[in-house]
């Protein structure tokens, strides 16, 4: 894959209603504060998820296969199992978005109908292309840049608060998690490129640059206009432009989605395209979004979001530390002390999240680290 198309997958990739209310949540901080909170916590979280692209990269491997590496081919099915239902659950979570957005355009408009419809253009999307990486992917994402920017000169004006209260930390969490949401996806790409700097720096650049400002932009319809992205694209003099950002976001993001949970499932079940899978996996979505309560939307997105730290942050705190130290390919289907280290950081991150202690992903992290590290380093070329 070129540097350029893995640039703009990425761009694309960050460009989402989900994005954009996540970042509205930081509002409480004010805008100088909230900004800084989201640049730190992407700072983190895209460089986890840089390292994760590297990994497969270098390796040749997909996502989850660098997971079987370290975890052995039973903990890697595991992991991709849980890998299969985050993808299935983003999936959900667009078309609702999309949905809810698309009804706030067109008021007379079912939200099953609304629901159903975006769900039928991402799987023609998914089953049409195939392929994340062409040029038809690029200039739908070089529209929807477009789109945003008239959207985004729309709501420039209205005044913001420089500082005010809330959970600076909180805010940081949130900033870490979406970029570690890829994590189980990005080397199902970064394998493609044909140099690390598109294998990293890409990717990097691409989803830190779209999703910043993707964050910022929903931050600031919260402070300036005092409501969230879908009152806000609701109240849209530009319908056209909206209903293209809807659409093409959810386009460029879900199909991301589909295709890495159909590339996860080959670690069950062995086929010759990813096209059954995707279909499968893609009207199962459709099918609960359609019946799906959107008032509970804020709520399961904030838990869904912590159920993928939960998971993700110890896996690949453990697959980064076997990589760092050139640990060798898992001997055992379950690897006793790196499967007791990873569980042992999902119940932690689980405690922190609960008890609302700040940063829980850095926190989780070092624990892992604890436990892993003093086995690891005891026998560098024994596996553990």
């Amino acid at each position: 894959m070129k540097k350029k198309s893995m640039l703009l997958l990425w761009v694309g990739a960050s460009i989402s209603l989900a994005e954009i209310f996540t970042g509205g949540l930081a509002a409480p901080l004010g805008f100088a504060r909230g900004l800084a909170a989201i640049l730190i916590g992407h700072g983190i979280g895209c460089g986890l998820f840089a390292l994760g692209a590297y990994i497969s990269f270098y390796r040749k491997q997909n996502a989850m296969d660098s997971v079987v590496f370290s975890l052995g081919r039973g903990g890697g099915r595991l992991v991709a199992l849980c890998n299969v239902a985050q993808l299935t659950g983003w999936t959900l979570v667009m078309i609702i978005q999309a949905g809810s957005a698309l009804v706030g355009l067109v008021p007379d408009l079912p939200f099953p109908a609304a629901v159903l419809f975006l769900s039928a253009c991402v799987l023609a999307w998914a089953l049409l292309f195939g392929s994340p990486a062409g040029w038809v992917n690029n200039f739908v994402v070089i529209l929807l840049v477009a789109l945003c920017a008239v959207l985004f000169a729309e709501a420039g004006g209205g005044a913001v608060s420089l500082s005010e209260g809330g959970s600076f930390a909180l805010a940081v969490e949130l900033s870490i998690i979406m970029p570690v949401s890829w994590l189980p996806l990005v080397g199902d790409y970064s394998r493609k490129a044909e140099t690390t700097a598109g294998a990293v720096l890409m990717p990097f650049l691409g989803y830190f640059t779209g999703s910043v400002l993707m964050y910022a932009f929903g931050l600031y319809i919260a402070i300036a206009g005092g409501g969230d992205i879908f009152s806000f694209i609701a109240q849209s003099r530009f319908r056209i432009p909206a209903c293209g950002v809807v659409l093409f976001s959810t386009l460029t993001t879900a199909f991301l989605d589909l295709y890495s949970a159909a590339v996860s499932l080959t670690q069950f079940v062995k086929t010759k395209s990813e096209k059954f899978p995707i279909l499968a996996i893609g009207l199962a979505a459709a099918l609960i979004a359609a019946v799906f309560p959107a008032e509970s939307y804020e709520s399961f997105l904030e838990g869904f979001l912590v159920s993928i730290g939960t998971v993700f942050v110890p896996v690949y705190t453990v697959v980064f530390l076997d990589f760092l130290l050139k640990k060798p390919r898992a001997a055992h289907a379950f690897p006793p002390v790196k499967i007791i280290a990873a569980l042992a950081g999902m119940a932690a991150y689980r405690v922190f999240a609960g008890l609302r202690i700040e940063i829980p992903t850095v926190f989780c992290i070092l624990i892992v680290c604890a436990l892993y590290l003093p086995f690891a380093l005891r026998g560098r070329r024994e596996p553990c």
